[in-house]
């Protein structure tokens, strides 16, 4: 018996609101890719062998499984491919699911999706991972009730596909600066609730100029209302981020947006910024004017993606 998962990576455009004045606590909206993506496979063993990239962190993962579970992880684990860590691309969310849904599934165990969240400890905060490894697409999540426990990621509002036809560019500028783990905790303590402005106009460019873009296909608009919700909402991280975008991307999206590119933005925390496109040679040309801003910057083109992760039994 093998198990083969394939999970992939997730854009976060923005929390809706980070201090719950309004009801609920984060909320956010994001969009599913079809690469880069986190493949593994899975296989009984003995023992608990990991193989292949990151393999120190799916083993961390395999122990969290058995604490929570209380049933020993007797496989072997191949990382075939693994989305890279800590660049705003969803990489902790997707790797502990996916470690968690295929060792469950060697273990003949079936539980709920939302239960083994919580399990592997992810979807705390942003539940955008968890619905993009589940359905897939463009989200946006509710946040959650400060009277409940937040153990289970926040409930979904919405699932829209996202055209086939349009693309992303993705650039990752080479940077040693990354804000994950205890630093995320921290940055998100010293938040300073006076600066968190402009909340329900947050809400209304998603409900009233994104949303409405995306039925109507109209990217041009999707895109400079998403580039309008980039800036309101990285002005609220500008203290703790050192300006409203990553240090080491802040150049790339002015000049981006100078050249006329729509849908410019960071996901999550970075460094990772994205530029839509209405296709194949519109994305290229964005490309290509990446590496000559940034000729380190990793530069790909990729599609949404439509569908949650894969799981499959051979």
């Amino acid at each position: 018996m093998r198990i083969e998962v394939r999970a992939h990576a997730r854009l976060h455009f923005g929390f809706l609101d980070v201090t719950g004045e309004r009801g609920r606590r984060f909320a956010g909206i994001g969009l599913t890719l079809e690469s880069p993506r986190t493949v593994l496979e899975i296989e009984p063993a003995d023992r608990l062998i990991v193989e292949g990239e990151h393999a120190e962190r799916f083993v961390r993962l395999a122990s969290m499984h058995q604490e929570a579970s209380g049933r020993a992880p007797k496989a072997r684990i191949r990382v075939l491919e693994a989305i890279p860590d800590h660049v705003g691309l969803g990489s902790g969310t997707q790797a502990a699911l996916a470690v968690g849904t295929g060792l469950d599934r060697l273990q003949g165990v079936t539980r709920p999706p939302e239960e083994l969240c919580g399990l592997m400890g992810r979807g705390g905060r942003s539940g955008i991972g968890f619905h993009a490894f589940r359905s897939g697409g463009l989200l946006v999540e509710a946040g959650h009730r400060p009277d409940r426990d937040t153990a289970e990621p926040a409930p979904l509002l919405l699932r829209h596909a996202f055209p086939r036809e349009w693309r992303i560019v993705l650039a990752v500028p080479t940077t040693g600066r990354r804000i994950s783990g205890s630093r995320e905790e921290h940055a998100f303590a010293r938040l300073r609730p006076e600066a968190i402005r402009d909340v329900d106009a947050v809400a209304g460019i998603v409900l009233l100029k994104m949303l409405p873009a995306l039925v109507e296909r109209d990217l041009r608009a999707f895109g400079a209302a998403l580039t309008e919700m980039q800036d309101r909402v990285g002005a609220w991280f500008s203290s703790v981020q050192e300006g409203p975008y990553h240090p080491d991307s802040a150049r790339l999206v002015r000049a981006l947006r100078q050249e006329g590119a729509t849908g410019v933005g960071q996901s999550s925390w970075g460094p990772t910024l994205y530029a839509l496109a209405a296709g194949e040679r519109e994305a290229g040309e964005i490309r290509d004017l990446i590496r000559r801003l940034d000729a380190r910057a990793e530069v790909t083109i990729v599609r949404a993606r439509n569908r949650g992760a894969e799981i499959a039994t051979a």
